[in-house]
């Protein structure tokens, strides 16, 4: 009867270190995704900044805001090393989705100061015994700010 219970007690913290580990591979993900889109971000935002500054010296002043996101998809998907559709990023292990960029860029220039935001959510897949059993959707915000001198 004792191995009984000894072989349970073994499967439970098995199952307990199994949901452990699967929480902290997806907690890295997300931070890694987030990391390297703030990365993407703020190169991106410093050659928007340049561009803006070049036409402002060049007599331009009715500089406006502006949605970049296919030309940030483009860096990013470049970048990442990402497969794209749209404005929708993937990073693919396989034929199997690890997880997906979406949602648009979006730019603000207000008083000398460029302002991007990315307002996107990383969908990773749950797979159980080979099954996708349901999307896990992590909302995130990356922003990036360039004050123009």
């Amino acid at each position: 009867m004792t191995h009984i219970k000894s072989a349970v007690l073994v499967l439970i913290m098995m199952m307990l270190f199994s949901l452990i580990f699967f929480y902290a591979s997806m907690m890295s993900t997300v931070s890694r995704a987030r990391d390297d889109t703030q990365r993407v971000l703020d190169s991106f935002c410093i050659e928007k900044a340049v561009v803006i500054y070049d036409s402002i010296k060049n007599g331009n002043k009715q500089m406006v805001s502006g949605t970049y996101t296919t030309e940030f998809m483009a860096k990013i998907a470049d970048e990442l090393g990402l497969s794209r559709t749209g404005n929708t990023g993937f990073h693919r292990s396989g034929s199997d989705i690890i997880f997906q960029y979406t949602n648009p860029l979006t730019a603000n220039l207000k008083n000398d100061t460029l302002s991007l935001t990315m307002d996107f959510e990383i969908v990773m897949p749950i797979n159980f015994a080979g099954q996708k059993v349901t999307d896990m959707r992590v909302p995130l915000k990356v922003e990036s700010i360039y004050v123009l001198k």
